[in-house]
């Protein structure tokens, strides 16, 4: 592996770690007498294996990854040429490392027990580096399912951290900074300061766009559809049209375009004798699904529990981390979440048609065993498919231990494993084919089918029988034959009576918009992403607000379209479907060890650096020009400027006049009402404050701003005294990564937050002394410019250069 930059951890530049190869399973006697050290990602999943592996060990959870690239800058050395990447300990993981050092170096022996793909295995090793654990004491375990017997089975043969596997997620994390930072600023300076960009988002959102430009561009085509009702001894069914004379097979779009054609074949078709040309009797075998991976779970938990991919995500997380169990203790209930292999463990499908032979019978178990290959791109069939546990473990069994969301998605995935292991279902069928003449003259074609389940088979473990099956496959389809629930019985030459013959007009619709379950799918299919990175793809683009959710649709909202359209005409290669998807087969020629990191990194630089450096010359800002003259500098124009919140009115000269408001959904100028006089005093100065409205929403300042006599700024106060402060002090709402919560607003001289602003649940009031030394530290952080700067922001990319 190339050489890391550690910057946090002090170790400065080093190679490394040698690592250690394991002889021999996990040993019951320790010379020190000290408990074995285990490493995990989540507290629970820490739970779930110290209830497992008893006393003799101390499990710990690192809560994620605890390094990463710096927030500011690429963080990989592309001056230099060498594109080693420098990893700093991640602010809020810095007790967590210090508490894994600790315990290591009392630990005989340390078990990095982090899940069993690329991302664990990189994050074992963040750990081991950042932690710096001797690696002649680690071992690497890895089981896909949080069983006692699976857990024995791995710390029986543990191993070593996979470099090719650390490589190529490091490639992709490197990867995705190298892209994500230079394209971001990129949009930013030429769309929005809010706007963003990235390796595999980009394109997902260059998918959505085009596919809601082919809707825009589709033109809807007429044609019709004959459907006719007849009937044998007085007992009707319906029929639909499927040939014409000298047609050897109907196409209602050619053949029947308009109301005219259709109606001249109605008129002769209404005066012809029907009769039974031909009857097909047979049976029809219907296999099951494969179990799920991680993509077909995604689609399935949305189209049928109208779950998003991050919410079946975490529910998955959540049943394979465990749960406690009455009289088993805490148990992991599903496979590992994360995977596109449809592999399953010979021991699961042996468990499996046993309880299949005592629930429905050995009739509904196929004589052998079913196994399934992934033909995914790249699939990693070391990997199981995500499957329950246990077999016998069923629904009904955990429904006083599971909430209902969980209980929903581990019925979706015991069902379809289950399913997916049982014999065919078996239909009898039934196709008649009609003959409709005038004057012994072929006018028309006709088919009807009907088809009876006579053998569940797999149907039965997702709890269907015969009757739903009926009503499920006798609704007609358009496109295909009339599909009835029963037909009399017909002999070829059996004269039929005509009842009704009806011409029905249909208009061809366009593609769907993508919903998260055929995005995710159809990203699958271009082999862009793993099943690691679905559910963020999905969110990113969400988040960013370049798309918006209209019941299940995904619509792409203008900046969106702004944003793609730039990238698509100046970034065009590297936002394209056939690029990402290379890349990620590159990516898995490093984790086989048929690439390395540093020529993968600097083949892709290059001429993408290049091609930036071109875009940047040739792109134009994507401001609208106005006739307005600015309200407040009254020299220059106003420009269309774009926001996360849509379209605003900005200030041709900004940042000098910072002059801005917002347009109706006309496109119309609103003016902004005028400021308004409030009775909060101005922490600062103590003058009088206003409130005022700006293209982001009401805000307060000092009086005293204008002439500069004061910098005081504010979000507008939820209207609650600041408990430390409370003569001056207002609390605001504020925005973490992940959640809301309150503080004052005179930080940082005054530093309290609270997570709750109902009564009762408010932070409690520190000391005079805490205040004062947390506001101290608060004013050092600011005056040393440690404050993260904002995406975009000149401090970042004179930093980044």
């Amino acid at each position: 592996m190339p050489k890391r930059t550690a910057t946090a951890t002090g170790t400065g530049r080093k190679k490394a770690a040698k690592r250690a190869t394991t002889k021999g399973g996990a040993r019951t006697s320790r010379a020190g007498g000290g408990k074995d050290l285990v490493i995990v990602e989540s507290p629970a999943k820490a739970r779930t294996i110290e209830g497992i592996l008893g006393d003799e060990y101390r499990v710990i959870a690192s809560v994620g990854h605890v390094r990463d690239l710096p927030n500011y800058g690429y963080g990989v050395d592309v001056k230099g040429g060498s594109f080693q990447p420098t990893y700093e300990v991640l602010k809020d993981k810095r007790d967590v490392v210090k508490e894994i050092k600790s315990a290591a170096g009392k630990a005989e022996r340390v078990f990095l027990s982090t899940d069993p793909d690329r991302e664990g295995e990189a994050i074992s090793w963040h750990i081991l580096e950042a932690a710096g654990i001797p690696a002649d004491k680690t071992q690497r375990v890895v089981f896909h399912e949080i069983t006692k017997p699976a857990i024995e089975a791995a710390f029986q043969h543990p191993g070593e951290l996979n470099r090719e596997l650390i490589e190529a997620q490091e490639t992709r994390r490197v990867l995705d900074r190298l892209i994500g930072y230079p394209l971001s600023w990129f949009v930013q300076g030429k769309v929005a300061r809010s706007a963003s960009a990235g390796r595999v988002q980009s394109v997902a959102l260059r998918v959505i766009v085009e596919r809601e430009r082919a809707i825009e561009a589709f033109t809807p085509q007429e044609y019709w559809t004959v459907h006719a009702r007849v009937a044998k001894d007085g007992e009707e069914f319906g029929a639909k049209l499927t040939g014409l004379p000298g047609v050897r097979k109907l196409d209602e779009k050619r053949d029947l375009p308009d109301e005219a054609t259709a109606n001249a074949l109605l008129d002769s078709l209404r005066r012809s004798d029907f009769s039974v040309k031909s009857v097909k009797k047979g049976e029809r075998k219907r296999r099951p699904a494969p179990p799920f991976t991680t993509s077909s779970y995604q689609q399935a938990a949305n189209n049928r529990l109208g779950l998003g991919a991050q919410r079946s995500m975490a529910l998955a997380q959540q049943l394979y981390e465990g749960v406690t169990i009455p009289g088993e203790g805490a148990v992991g209930l599903i496979t590992y979440m994360r995977t596109d292999s449809l592999s399953i463990s010979p021991v699961a499908r042996r468990e499996a048609r046993r309880f299949a032979t005592g629930r429905w019978g050995e009739d509904h178990v196929p004589e052998k065993e079913r196994v399934y290959r992934s033909r995914a791109r790249g699939a990693q069939e070391a990997h199981e498919a995500i499957r329950p546990t246990s077999a016998f473990r069923t629904p009904d069994s955990l429904r006083d231990v599971l909430n209902r969301d969980q209980l929903r998605a581990y019925t979706l995935i015991w069902q379809r494993f289950m399913a997916s292991q049982l014999a065919d279902a078996r239909y009898a069928t039934v196709a008649v084919d009609i003959d409709a003449r005038e004057a012994g003259e072929l006018r028309g074609s006709f088919r009807s089918n009907a088809q009876r389940l006579i053998f569940a088979g797999h149907l039965a473990a997702l709890g269907i029988d015969a009757t739903e099956e009926q009503a499920a496959t006798s609704n007609a389809d358009r496109d295909g034959p009339e599909t009835v629930d029963a037909l009399p019985e017909l002999a070829e030459g059996d004269a039929l009576d005509r009842r009704s013959v009806d011409g029905e007009q249909h208009f061809t619709e366009p593609p769907p918009r993508f919903t998260e379950a055929s995005l995710v799918k159809a990203l699958e299919e271009e082999g862009i992403g793993r099943p690691s990175t679905y559910a963020s793809i999905v969110q990113t683009v969400l988040n960013r607000a370049y798309v918006v959710r209209e019941g299940r649709a995904l619509v792409p909202q203008e900046l969106g379209f702004a944003v793609n359209d730039l990238l698509v005409q100046h970034m065009d290669r590297y936002v394209a479907v056939p690029f990402t998807s290379e890349l990620e087969g590159e990516l898995d020629e490093i984790a086989s060890g048929e690439r390395d990191y540093a020529d993968v990194v600097r083949g892709f630089w290059e001429p993408f650096n290049t091609a930036l450096e071109t875009a940047k010359k040739d792109a134009r800002k994507q401001v609208e020009e106005t006739d307005i003259v600015c309200s407040k500098c009254n020299e220059r124009k106003m420009v269309v400027r774009w926001s996360r919140n849509g379209k605003f009115l900005g200030c041709s000269g900004f940042p000098e006049c910072k002059n801005a408001m917002p347009l109706t959904e006309e496109g119309e100028p609103q003016p902004l009402p005028e400021p308004q006089p409030t009775d909060w005093k101005c922490p600062r100065c103590g003058a009088g404050t206003e409130l005022k409205h700006g293209p982001y929403g009401e805000y307060i300042d000092c009086v005293r701003r204008e002439s500069k006599d004061c910098d005081f700024r504010s979000s507008k106060p939820v209207d609650i005294p600041c408990p430390e402060e409370p003569e001056t002090g207002q609390l605001v709402a504020k925005r973490a990564r992940r959640r809301t919560f309150y503080g004052c607003w005179n930080y940082p001289d005054c530093t309290y937050t609270t997570g709750s602003i109902e009564p009762g649940k408010l932070s409690p009031v520190r000391t005079a002394e805490e205040r004062e030394a947390a506001a101290e530290k608060a004013k050092a952080r600011a005056s040393k410019g440690k404050r993260t700067p904002r995406r975009g922001s000149t401090t970042r990319r004179r930093r980044a250069s």
